[in-house]
């Protein structure tokens, strides 16, 4: 097989070779356990999964050295077989059902250079609240510090390419943020992601993650991670604020002074002269200091531009639409104020529109498309 199971473990319980024993019946996928450095005395229970299925591999920590060592240990042994195409990483917990395991491995197959991610859903009564905290605040982070969006930033089940797990060898940390770096330096590579069962049995006991400690250890990581991102989204407001205010003070003058009251389209003109100003300034700064990517290709550049002003159209055109629906239903409150809340609304909107579709990043070299 090109392809393996990996399960780290850390004091394991009397679930591990049962889980193994369904894993292969499932699945000829060879399985690689890592103890973790388990107490002695439960370490008859890893004797019991080699004894449970054909395929079962053993590798040992003599000590604690953290999820993050034991998912190294066992890339270092996968790396070296030859053909060898990624592995899939699940919980020893009993929090993957057997099912969702072989859907990892059959995706990873199907598209060998995609991260693929089995994502639970983070509601219910039955999700304790250690996941719930532990995954749920930092979607908005990750969102801030890649750009992408991830409906599991947690989850264990995980199907690895295996260049990205060469590459993973050399990243710091051994402990959970490693499995945060691991998003965190997803890049641009391709990803895939489904939704999975979500098993929490026993109340979740078997879960090692320390809800403090190790969310500020991953908060470090992310903001380490997404500063450049973080500057990026900076900037970003920085030159919309700029482009703001020249709007909203271009409208004003036009609406309220230059042109006559009861014009045809008034407000529409005031809108179409406002945003063609502020949008020509906005485009320089998000092009050549915002979103900037080396030297573009002048057909790179032509790209972007016609992606922009279509953006812009999209933009003015919901920017107009709105605050005439806002004028409309409520006709003694003033114009302008109405103005300014649909525009900071949309100013999200853009963000993400221009940072995917208007200006995105180049592909990593080697990278799959």
């Amino acid at each position: 097989m090109n392809t393996a199971i990996v399960i780290p473990s850390l004091d394991p319980d009397e679930r591990l070779p049962a889980y193994c024993r369904a894993l292969r019946a499932a699945t000829p996928a060879p399985i690689l356990l890592v103890d973790d450095g388990s107490r002695a005395e439960l370490r008859p229970i890893f004797d019991e999964c080699l004894a449970a299925a054909d395929g079962v591999e053993l590798l040992r920590h003599d000590v604690n050295r953290g999820k993050g060592r034991a998912l190294k240990t066992a890339f270092e042994r996968l790396l070296a077989r030859p053909g060898f195409l990624g592995c899939v990483t699940a919980d020893a917990d009993g929090q993957h059902a057997v099912e969702d395991v072989v859907e990892c491995l059959r995706r990873l197959e199907a598209s060998p250079g995609a991260l693929v991610l089995g994502c639970r859903r983070f509601s219910g009564p039955d999700v304790p609240w250690k996941s719930r905290f532990g995954n749920n605040w930092m979607k908005t982070l990750f969102r801030l510090a890649t750009g992408r969006r991830f409906h599991d930033t947690q989850t264990g089940l995980r199907g690895i390419p295996a260049p990205f797990m060469r590459e993973l060898l050399g990243v710091p940390g051994d402990r959970f943020e490693f499995e945060s770096d691991m998003l965190l330096r997803l890049g641009v590579r391709p990803m895939d992601q489904f939704e999975i069962r979500t098993i929490y049995e026993n109340g979740n006991k078997g879960t090692h993650f320390r809800p403090v400690r190790d969310s500020l250890s991953i908060l470090r990581l992310v903001l380490r991670g997404g500063a450049g991102r973080l500057r990026r989204l900076a900037l970003f407001t920085a030159a919309s604020l700029a482009s703001f205010a020249i709007d909203i003070g271009l409208f004003h003058a036009l609406h309220k002074a230059l042109l006559p009251e009861g014009m045809a389209g008034r407000l529409f003109v005031s809108v179409a002269a406002a945003r063609a100003v502020s949008l020509s300034f906005n485009y320089g700064c998000n092009r050549h200091l915002v979103f900037r990517d080396g030297a573009p290709h002048p057909a790179v550049e032509g790209r972007s531009l016609a992606r922009y002003l279509l953006l812009a159209a999209c933009i003015m055109t919901a920017s107009w639409a709105c605050t005439k629906g806002l004028a409309a239903l409520f006709p003694s409150a003033p114009v302008t104020p109405m103005k300014a809340g649909v525009d900071l609304l949309l100013f999200f909107a853009s963000y993400a529109a221009q940072r995917a579709f208007v200006f995105p990043p180049s592909p990593a070299p080697g990278s799959a498309p």
